[in-house]
């Protein structure tokens, strides 16, 4: 993969989003501030995927990329959950599932467009006269990687515009040309702020066969609050505790989901032991770590990557797979444990076939007081089919 300009991380995303589906018989309609909303029907049984697509006509005018909220809020108890859409070119179509946890009763949907687009905006705290510009590589569940860099204004300022990708992802800053990094990043995300929609339109269901009844006195009652318009974003940090004094074996236990839990991976101890924080950098401490596992260098971008058995080598930070052109930007002092899987071991069906090196980062009590603050998850957009729970 080459290095991309900032933009849409998720390309078929975006192709999906300016398709009609046919075949939907849509019963409902609404139009607020020129925004329009569609939702497939009334009433629903839990199983069933609610069927809404948004219009916005005058996109052009108005915003070429934009956001749709959609608050869902319980009309008797007031219990709210948020999704959010990528509006592109003025049209979104999505469904959402209602899973068997929520339940009966009249539902509001509350449709809210937001003019801006997802964004990342920070500071770098110890920035130096001389610096410039960040490099920054953001990589999503979905596989995708974005690689770029951003300009620092007179004040250390930066952001990352027009990012679009589904679920959440990791994204790491460093300085241009540094192979240590010891960058402090605060970050913010403008589209999770309090807001005022430009458009908004709200729409009634029920769910469930007979206990929910839809009545004017339902919806002639009902005020959204706008007071409360805010959509977390950057994940907390997981506060983790440690159940014993064997920290490395707890973390592991932990953090390790899935195929990466298997005992067949040789483990790297950060936690407990200097020599990974001592190291130079992650390449060349784990070539030095891993017999056989050869670093090799792209002459014409710098990049490294490794080999093992002439194979190339699969590298996944916090269990999200990088590209085989994204720079390993990741303190070695910031690593806690590190699983190195060997030749012929299977993590994804797609997977190359030399070996897997699971790096994860310290996170909560794991975290020392002097770890830098560089690398941060982000959840993104919500997906096309998703679950309502």
């Amino acid at each position: 993969m080459k290095f991309q300009k900032q933009g849409f991380v998720n390309a078929a995303l975006t192709v999906l989003c300016t398709l009609l589906l046919p075949g939907i018989n849509f019963l409902q309609a609404q139009q607020a501030s020129n925004l329009v909303v569609v939702v497939d029907k009334v009433s629903f049984a839990k199983g069933d995927s609610i069927s809404f697509e948004a219009t916005l006509p005058d996109y052009k005018t108005v915003a070429k990329t934009a956001t749709l909220q959609l608050w869902a809020e319980n009309v008797k108890t007031g219990k709210k959950w948020k999704f959010r859409y990528p509006l592109i070119n003025g049209y979104i179509h999505a469904k959402l599932k209602i899973d068997s946890s929520v339940e009966e009763g009249v539902y509001a949907l509350n449709f809210l467009l937001q003019k801006s687009f997802f964004a990342v905006k920070g500071k770098v705290s110890n920035a130096g006269k001389k610096d410039k510009l960040i490099n920054y590589a953001m990589i999503s569940k979905n596989k995708q990687s974005v690689i770029n860099v951003t300009e620092l204004d007179e004040n250390k300022d930066f952001a990352v515009r027009n990012l679009l990708f589904q679920d959440s992802a990791f994204i790491i800053f460093s300085r241009p040309g540094k192979k240590n990094n010891d960058l402090e990043i605060k970050i913010e995300t403008p589209l999770d702020s309090a807001f005022t929609p430009i458009a908004s339109v709200t729409q009634f269901i029920t769910i469930g066969d007979t206990a929910a009844v839809l009545t004017a006195a339902d919806t002639a009652v009902y005020r959204f609050d706008a007071a409360e318009i805010k959509y977390k974003i950057i994940m907390p940090e997981i506060v983790l505790r440690t159940r014993s004094n064997k920290r490395l074996q707890d973390f592991d236990s932990e953090n390790s989901t899935g195929a990466f839990s298997g005992s067949d991976a040789m483990v790297l101890d950060g936690l407990s032991s200097d020599e990974m924080a001592n190291a130079p950098d992650l390449y060349l401490y784990l070539s030095q770590k891993i017999g056989g596992l050869r670093i090799e260098t792209d002459n014409e971008t710098g990049n490294r990557s490794f080999k093992w058995r002439g194979q190339s080598t699969e590298i996944y930070i916090n269990e999200i797979r990088l590209d085989a052109e994204t720079p390993l930007w990741i303190n070695p002092a910031d690593v806690a444990m590190i699983k190195v899987f060997r030749p012929g071991t299977v993590l994804m069906a797609d997977a190359a076939g030399g070996g897997a090196i699971a790096i994860y980062t310290k996170t909560g009590e794991y975290r020392q007081a002097g770890n830098r603050n560089y690398s941060f998850y982000i959840l993104g957009y919500t997906g096309l089919e998703a679950l309502w729970k």
